[in-house]
This record gives C-alpha cells, sequence and structure tokens, in this order.
C-alpha cells in the first residue's frame, strides 16, 4: 500500500468514530486485512476481518452512511471473519464465514464473498439475539407503523421492500423483523436490500435514485445484488415502531391481484412458521409474538407487478385510530 494510503488509515484509527464512507476503498482493505473493521449496525457492534480482497467495494458502497472505525476496541457482539481458502494450487479458491471459530456455513466460491457476508450477519443476528423475536420477514414503517412483510422464498417480499423504501416508507429491514419481548415493538435493522435476478434491473430502472452493488452470479440464489438503505432510515435506527399490519404477498406473473383479509390467529400461525428462534423462546416467544401483533390487521394478497400491490399499500396502509 502506498504510504500516502497507510497515512490516512493511521490518521483515522486515531479519529473519533466517523462513517465508513469516510473511507476509501484501499483504507477499507487495509483494515479488513489487518485488525479488522469497526463497523456499527444499528444496536450491534460488527468487527469484520478479510483477505479475499472482494469485500471493500461492495462494504463502502452499501454501509457508506454507517459509523465505522478502523481502531478496533472494546466489546463487540460479533467478531466476523471471511478467509480465503484453496486447499491445493490449482484447486478452486473459496471463502469461508467464521463466527467466533465457527463456520455455520460451507465454504463458497470465492466471488461469492460479498453475498456470503450478508447471509452470515443476518445469522449471527438471527441466531443470538436472545432478548427478541426474530421472525424471517421484510419490515417497513410509515407514521409509527409497521408493515410485516413474511413469504416464502420467491414470493418477491425483498423486491416489494425495496419499492417501498425507495418510495416513502422508512427501511427497518429486508430480512429479519425482530420484535423486543418486552415491548412488541420492532427494532429498527436497515441492512443493505437483497435483490435476485430480474428484480434487480427492474429496481435500478424503476428508483433512478436506487445505488446498487454489483451483481454476483451462480449463488444458490442465482444472480445477486444488494441495493443501499437509504440514509434516513440508517440514521432512524433508534426508532421503533409498533407493528400496525402483518401483509403475506406473493408474486404471481400474469396472475389477478387478489385480497384476502386474514384472522391474527391465522397470521400468528404462520409467523411461527417464520420465527427463527422460536424454539429456543417457547411459550415466551409465542406471548409476545401474540401481543406485538395485537392490533394488527393482516391481509394474504397475490399481485402480478409492484405497481398494483404498490397502490393497494398506500390506500390501505395507514396509520390506524
Amino acid at each position: 500500500m502506498a504510504a500516502e494510503q497507510m497515512q490516512a488509515v493511521e490518521e483515522k484509527s486515531n479519529s473519533v468514530l466517523g462513517l465508513l464512507g469516510d473511507f476509501s476503498v484501499p483504507e477499507i482493505e487495509s483494515c479488513l486485512r489487518g485488525a479488522g473493521l469497526s463497523l456499527q449496525v444499528s444496536d450491534f457492534r460488527c468487527l469484520v476481518r478479510s483477505d479475499t480482497g472482494l469485500l471493500a467495494e461492495p462494504l463502502r458502497v452499501l454501509y457508506q452512511h454507517y459509523p465505522a472505525s478502523a481502531q478496533p476496541s472494546g466489546f463487540y457482539d460479533f467478531r466476523i471473519s471471511l478467509t480465503k481458502k484453496q486447499a491445493f494450487p490449482w484447486s478452486t479458491p473459496e471463502v469461508e464465514f467464521d463466527w467466533e471459530g465457527h463456520s455455520p456455513f460451507p465454504a463458497l466460491p470465492l466471488g461469492q464473498a460479498h453475498p456470503l457476508f450478508e447471509w452470515g450477519l443476518n445469522w449471527c443476528i438471527a441466531t443470538l439475539s436472545g432478548a427478541h423475536t426474530v421472525i424471517h420477514s421484510a419490515v417497513v414503517e410509515r407514521g409509527g407503523m409497521a408493515l410485516v412483510l413474511p413469504g416464502q422464498p420467491g414470493a418477491g417480499k425483498s423486491t416489494l421492500c425495496a419499492a417501498l423504501a425507495l418510495s416513502d416508507w422508512r427501511l427497518l429491514s429486508d430480512e429479519l423483523t425482530i420484535l423486543s419481548q418486552k415491548t412488541g415493538l420492532v427494532q429498527a435493522m436497515p441492512r443493505p436490500i437483497s435483490l435476485k435476478a430480474a428484480s434487480i434491473d427492474l429496481v435500478r430502472e424503476g428508483f433512478a435514485h436506487a445505488v446498487l452493488s454489483s451483481a454476483v452470479h451462480d449463488t444458490h440464489k442465482g444472480s445477486i445484488a444488494y441495493a443501499q438503505p437509504p440514509r434516513p432510515a440508517v440514521d432512524a435506527c433508534r426508532q421503533t415502531a409498533r407493528v400496525g399490519y402483518v401483509i403475506f404477498p406473493r408474486y404471481v406473473s400474469g396472475g389477478e391481484f387478489v385480497v384476502e383479509s386474514i384472522s391474527r390467529a391465522q397470521a400468528l400461525a404462520e409467523l411461527m412458521s417464520h420465527t427463527f428462534n422460536v424454539g429456543l423462546l417457547g411459550r415466551q416467544g409465542f406471548e409476545s409474538l401474540a401481543q406485538a401483533i395485537a392490533g394488527a390487521r393482516c391481509y394474504a394478497v397475490e399481485y402480478p407487478d409492484l405497481a398494483s400491490i404498490t397502490s393497494w399499500i398506500d390506500q390501505t396502509c395507514r396509520p390506524q385510530d
């Protein structure tokens, strides 16, 4: 690394916590290969290391509004490493995700280092958030009211989440609805929004202000890219929200727009199947989830395009009296 780049890293190491966007890509790379990059993601402190050479650029693109430091110190919720592995000189290089000496995922092709980081951080948050109920669901907020969007893979929830978050809804999370067991409120965890296959171009062309990472191809989910969380959502990451609506969306190409109002009991049963840590929480988790959606209105919606469902959501999901 050039002497001036080394000096810049040292100056940042001696400074107070800033934003990741204040770092250049070479500076981030130096941190990742050295003592680690300290990254604050909502309430979680993360220390990230990587020798892959493929993580610095997407981190700067997607996490530029997040607090960061080049001088690791103190307690970290998650210490994460992504390490290049190559069994033999002639074998294909791979990347391995490591959390505190554990590898919860199999090694992947080296080019998938960034998606593996995102998936791994999701795993850490979902698995280790003991004081919260964690649902596999997108969630956005407007007027203090959270809209929870669970869905099976391919249902279109992330694309819908991106469309809402890039308009006038606040992104709380693309993947994880985190509910306090004490208050029932949703904790914001705004992070990059995962987009797959045709959704990448759909968001890029439909939202000119969207900032996307480069696509990574041939993952187990196909081609994947990420949309940068809007700055206001990152800045408001300490603001919680109550659950006002639960919508189970399902994209059906060429289908009809169909809405079914469902009971909270039905919604609760379905949400339980999407909850990561329900087995650990037991009765307490069930009761806290039931309490969290006690005032929510619940729907199952099939839709043929983004325009139809976003229009319906804007008309239907308004602050309740």
